[in-house]
């Protein structure tokens, strides 16, 4: 019986992915909002600790920034109408049941929640020596989702947020002032060190419907949620170039190491009245008792291997007041090939619906993003700005999950900035459009066009675990997001 029902039990807890979706942001200053991105070749202000830390040699004396983006996400999920069937035999006469599993019947919006990913930045230039010190405070991966408690998809996800924040102090060298042609041609280099601390928080129902059988008694859409938290710290290292012909190209080039982070945090479970009778009959069925087979709470671990990504950036500066800049962004997401998550009651042995938990393919590629944005002067101390990108997805089409829907993203941003005698405000306004679609096509689930089946009575009485697909529900259809970005930031010369 045990033999049967675990592996099934197991797939139906975490059969999901704990961070989908392309989840590098890099909206980092408001300047560069308002320009789709496009600073990696603008040596102008602080914020360029972010996209090219080299650039900050040319920055005069001490100056700061700080500020915050808004994120507001509206997602749609449209259901793709796939009404799969699960069945079980009665023990009585043999007639099939059929049970509906919600895998794309039921259109719902996304639950609004914003997110304030936040940008600090220091550089205090020595120009005596060559040297420029910078210090970088932002959270370049993140985002999630909510969704409501009774969405198609619940046993994939409710809640799914990560935020990461990375230290960045850095040091720049002016080669050019160094080795004597800086009025004819400016250059340097950078290196910093990154110093990251990471937070994630997962939410999900719990599947327990495999015990919707007349051997385990009369149970009515009995399931749990598992709440999980945790934390965890991880290092890298950057590296950067800056070249600029002065009133004619700029060129720009930033390299920022992959950084493996290990959460570790607490997974609580909590369950409704029929699935703590679904638990309770389960671990029955496998000579345990409740909590030795689903625990009410234990810890766990999971590493995720945040990607190396780079941008170019080209600037055409030969028409004074105006910026023209071209740029690429690549991140390496082929690191992200599987999630494990391992629970510490699994590794004593204590609860063996959690044993032995297979990897989740994920098999991701490149995202890639290109960008133009311009900047014009329409008065001594007034900036315009404008920006255009198009962003690619790293999400292949048989590991698309709804935990964090991505697809290929349309970048709309204006902006604006003010100077004063030694300060500035900077806001940045961006759309970005964007959907995707989780298909029956694409094969990422078991048993396509077969059905799905439950929990049955064989020809010998014995039970039949429900192992020809998933009857969690797989929420198939369309996902379409538009989000809202409005960034602001001050700085300040000195």
């Amino acid at each position: 019986m045990r033999r049967l029902i675990l592996p099934t039990v197991a797939i139906f807890l975490f059969a999901s992915n704990a961070f989908a979706g392309g989840f590098l942001l890099y909206e980092h200053g408001a300047s560069g909002t308002g320009m789709a991105s496009a600073r990696t070749a603008a040596a102008e202000d602080p914020s360029s600790l972010y996209y090219n830390p080299a650039a900050i040699s040319e920055l005069k004396g001490f100056q700061f920034e700080f500020g915050t983006t808004g994120i507001l996400p509206y997602t749609h999920y449209e259901a793709a109408g796939v009404n799969n069937l699960r069945e079980y035999s009665s023990n009585e006469n043999g007639v099939a049941t059929n049970k509906p599993v919600n895998d794309g019947m039921n259109s719902v919006d996304a639950k609004i929640h914003g997110y304030t990913p936040i940008h600090l930045y220091a550089t205090y230039n020595v120009e005596s020596i060559g040297l420029t010190f910078g210090y970088g405070l932002n959270n370049p991966f993140g985002l999630g989702t909510y969704w409501p408690g009774d969405w198609d998809g619940r046993f994939i996800a409710t809640e799914v947020e990560i935020q990461t924040f990375f230290n960045q102090p850095t040091v720049a060298v002016d080669i050019a002032k160094l080795a004597g042609f800086k009025d004819s041609f400016k250059l340097s280099v950078a290196a910093g060190y990154n110093f990251v601390y990471g937070t994630a928080r997962l939410s999900k129902k719990v599947d327990l419907r495999i015990a919707e059988s007349p051997i385990f008694g009369a149970l009515d859409d009995p399931e749990g949620e598992m709440r999980m938290t945790g934390s965890g710290i991880g290092h890298g290292w950057n590296v950067a170039l800056y070249a600029e012909l002065p009133k004619v190209l700029s060129f720009g080039a930033s390299v920022r190491s992959g950084v493996s982070l290990p959460f570790s945090g607490d997974a609580n479970f909590v369950f409704n009245k029929a699935g703590l009778d679904a638990r309770a009959a389960l671990a029955s069925a496998s000579s345990v008792a409740p909590e030795a087979f689903i625990p009410d709470s234990t810890t766990g671990d999971l590493t995720i291997d945040l990607p190396m990504n780079m941008n170019f950036g080209l600037a055409y500066l030969g028409i004074e007041d105006l910026l023209l800049e071209f740029d690429f962004f690549i991140a390496f997401f082929e690191s992200y090939k599987e999630l494990k998550l391992d629970f510490k009651c699994a590794q004593e042995g204590t609860c063996v619906a959690l044993e032995d938990q297979p990897p989740i393919r994920k098999d991701w590629k490149e995202s890639m993003q290109f960008s133009l944005g311009a900047q014009y002067r329409v008065l001594d101390s007034v900036f315009l700005r404008l920006g255009y990108g198009l962003v690619t997805s790293p999400v292949p089409a048989d590991t698309y999950d709804p935990s964090l829907p991505d697809g290929m993203r349309n970048l709309f941003t204006v902006g604006a900035g003010y100077h004063g005698s030694w300060w500035k405000l900077d806001v940045g306004y961006m759309l970005a459009i964007w959907s995707g679609t989780k298909s029956l096509e694409n094969g990422n689930t078991v048993g396509v066009g077969t059905g799905l089946s439950g929990p049955a009575i064989d020809d010998n009485g014995g039970f039949v675990s429900p192992l020809l697909g998933n009857p969690e529900g797989m929420a198939y259809g369309d996902y379409s997001t538009v989000t809202h970005l409005l960034a602001l930031s001050f700085t300040g010369a000195f």
